[in-house]
């Protein structure tokens, strides 16, 4: 009898709570849902009343607080039926803050925080890995990484969609955004990384083979035409610098290397008719490593040019330190990236 009378007490509370919503007064049933929940955590009523509350709190604004209850959710009654919705608003509540949205304190903006939308999918992940938006989560937090300047982190991100959700619909999406983090930290990066052109490269001729057709792939061919010839303009810079110094012999090398690896480009043309004119000037002979008797100091030279000649056709090869090249007003400028990872949009 008593059980029945509490029985309908908070079937009682519950309803109030409910019309309190409906009626619009959604402070009150705010708090009603809150102590609802409190109250009776074992109730039948009870994962309803968490779904709504976070319902109603995301209504309001209150972005954080909502993420919290929608979690609170998953945690104590991962068998709601509401599950998946509870994530795809938990996604859509971070995908805000990854577009920007700005944090607030005491009523004035503070900051935009993408640190935000990174613990928001990492919490997703945690709570449910295998919901039917984790591959699309996965894909968002890796976006959220590489907002941050966090390439590599971001591309182990990209990489784990595709080995653990291989099937999924996004997978072209996180193979060309490894191409392209790896692109940004040769291109873009403090420091010269041809190791990452070649990481860049390798993954946008996959995704042109495993995905010919898709709406990306021009660019990707744009991407890596882009690459070749900013490693080009490298190689050719640092053959300038050797042919300022008169070192003959050791421009040479990166002549030829620019002639051997981008045959076609404006630069090797550019490698052709340079050597040439050395070659008028010194002699072909003069260029040839152990061409003539060599002096200790000489010899010496002479096996650390080999060793730069060999050292450049490794595919992890960075170049000499920034410092040691002579700048070129004269060289051209590099072609624009088109892609911008600002452009790119989190997954719905």
């Amino acid at each position: 009898m008593a059980a029945t009378r509490e029985e309908a007490s908070t079937r009682e509370e519950f309803a109030q709570a409910t019309q309190l919503a409906a009626s619009g007064e959604t402070e009150k049933a705010v708090a009603l849902y809150q102590g609802f929940v409190r109250a009776h955590p074992f109730s039948s009523k009870a994962e309803e009343a968490q779904f709504q509350l976070a319902r109603l709190l995301q209504q309001e604004g209150k972005d954080t607080a909502s993420f919290k209850a929608y979690t609170n959710l998953l945690k104590k009654y991962p068998e709601t039926p509401h599950f998946e919705e509870a994530v795809a608003e938990q996604i859509t509540i971070a995908n805000a803050y990854l577009r920007g949205k700005r944090v607030k304190l005491c009523g004035i903006p503070a900051f935009s925080v993408v640190e935000r939308a990174q613990e928001m999918y990492e919490n997703i992940l945690m709570m449910a890995p295998y919901s039917k938006y984790a591959a699309l989560t996965q894909f968002n937090l890796g976006l959220s990484l590489e907002r941050q300047g966090k390439n590599m982190e971001a591309i182990a991100a990209y990489q784990k969609l595709i080995d653990k959700y291989p099937t999924s619909s996004i997978c072209d999406n996180a193979l060309y955004q490894i191409g392209y983090a790896y692109m940004s930290l040769g291109m873009i990066g403090k420091s010269q990384d041809l190791s990452a052109l070649k990481e860049a490269q390798h993954s946008f001729d996959d995704y042109l083979i495993q995905y010919p057709n898709s709406d990306k792939s021009l660019q990707a061919s744009d991407n890596i035409a882009a690459m070749q010839h900013r490693e080009a303009l490298d190689t050719l810079r640092i053959a300038r610098f050797y042919d300022f110094s008169k070192n003959y012999r050791a421009s040479s090398v990166y002549y030829n290397e620019v002639i051997r690896q981008f045959p076609q480009s404006k630069d090797a043309a550019i490698s052709k008719a340079r050597l040439a004119e050395i070659k008028n000037e010194v002699g072909e002979e003069a260029l040839r490593p152990g061409a003539l008797p060599l002096s200790g100091p000489q010899a010496a030279a002479n096996r650390r040019l080999q060793a730069q000649v060999e050292t450049t056709s490794l595919s992890n090869y960075d170049g000499p330190p920034k410092k040691e090249i002579a700048p070129n007003d004269h060289s051209p400028s590099l072609p624009e990236m088109r892609t911008n990872i600002k452009e790119v949009q989190p997954a719905p």
